[in-house]
């Protein structure tokens, strides 16, 4: 069916209304292309009252629905979409694929905003009309969606429920193998055979969300939605699993576009010095502490590893360059330090107070 036919097949359905009932439910639900109007906004534009506006519309929408009859084959169609997805669906997600089922040119839809708007349009109208399609409204947690039966909605919630819980044990975000793994898991439990039958309830959820690497999670985690430049800082260098500058840092942030806003370079370097999530390791790098950096200068490092017992110069630097990216003279000209550090007779390095201890 085209455009010109589902219009055509519209416009002669709705011709057995009065003049006035058909130029209201035309402009309550957009079907001459334009946006839909509240019942007020017509009011205004007939010089007539809210509540008459909603007063004939409603006998309107009664007269058409005892003619339901002769829109069948379309709704039986759009019934089907909506079963085979399991029998709810997120509404936005549905006022688009819906269309599809109906148009001989599915490509058309997706060339002009206008048309596919207005088959938008014309969906939203038939779902209004038929007895079999139920509304669910938008809560804090849970988007608008259209559903043919209670028990799928509450399947839906309830499997939603299940993966939020499944991720608060978990704690961290999901890579792809971790996502499918947690999808079978709820399958089972659920006794779900098509993947895609899941994936359309839990989309019916605000909770859930994937960040730029394709990690599944809970959409208030910092390594999912990342709300300040911290979070934004940490996961870019997840990512990368490598010490970065700051300019690096600054730059993998805003290659990724969060929320469409830049990190300013000074605002990201302010960020890292300031949070004891992130260590300067040298040469201007920063690592996460999460990684096992300890924080602290090159000597402090150095005390750190002759606290659990003497050692040769070679021994103390391999130690530190598993937490430092230093010089070979760097790590030399601190163990001269004489009030902290002493070289015993056997080449070994060690710590005054620790020598003073042996005493």
């Amino acid at each position: 069916m085209t455009e010109k036919d589902l219009t055509t097949t519209l416009k002669e359905f709705i011709g057995i209304l009065t003049e006035r009932q058909r130029e209201v439910i035309e402009k309550r639900y957009g079907l001459h292309g334009e946006k839909p109007m509240t019942l007020e906004a017509i009011g205004q534009e007939k010089g007539l009252t809210r509540e008459r506006i909603r007063q004939i519309e409603e006998a309107a929408l009664e007269t058409l629905k005892k003619n339901l009859d002769e829109l069948n084959d379309l709704l039986e169609r759009i019934k089907y979409q909506l079963e085979i997805l399991g029998g709810v669906r997120r509404e936005q997600r549905f006022l688009e694929e819906a269309p599809v089922l109906l148009t001989p040119d599915p490509a058309e839809l997706w060339q002009d905003e206008l048309t596919r708007e207005r088959w938008q349009h014309y969906i939203n109208f038939l779902l209004d009309l038929s007895p079999d399609f139920f509304y669910f409204f938008e809560k804090p947690d849970v988007y608008s969606n259209w559903y043919l039966k209670e028990e799928f909605l509450k399947k839906a919630i309830n499997i939603y429920k299940f993966v939020e819980h499944e991720l608060k044990t978990i704690k961290k975000p999901l890579p792809l193998d971790g996502y499918q793994l947690l999808l079978r898991k709820t399958m089972r439990e659920f006794r779900i055979h098509n993947e895609s039958i899941l994936i359309s309830y839990l989309d019916i959820s605000k909770r859930f969300g994937f960040n730029p690497f394709g990690e599944f999670g809970l959409v208030d985690w910092d390594l999912i939605r990342p709300k300040n430049v911290r979070a934004k800082a940490m996961l870019a260098l997840r990512k990368a699993n490598r010490p970065m500058s700051y300019q690096e840092i600054a730059k993998a942030v805003n290659e990724l576009n969060f929320n469409g806003k830049r990190t300013a370079l000074n605002t990201l370097h302010n960020e890292l010095i300031r949070s004891d999530e992130f260590v300067l390791v040298g040469r201007g790098l920063y690592a996460l502490r999460e990684w096992g950096y300890q924080p602290g200068t090159t000597k402090d490092i150095i005390i750190s590893i002759l606290k659990k017992r003497p050692m040769t110069y070679r021994e103390i630097l391999e130690e530190v360059r598993k937490q430092r990216f230093v010089k070979e003279a760097t790590v030399l000209i601190n163990l001269q330090d004489k009030t902290l550090f002493k070289k015993l007779p056997d080449r070994r390095y060690s710590l005054i107070q620790s020598t003073k201890d042996k005493k």
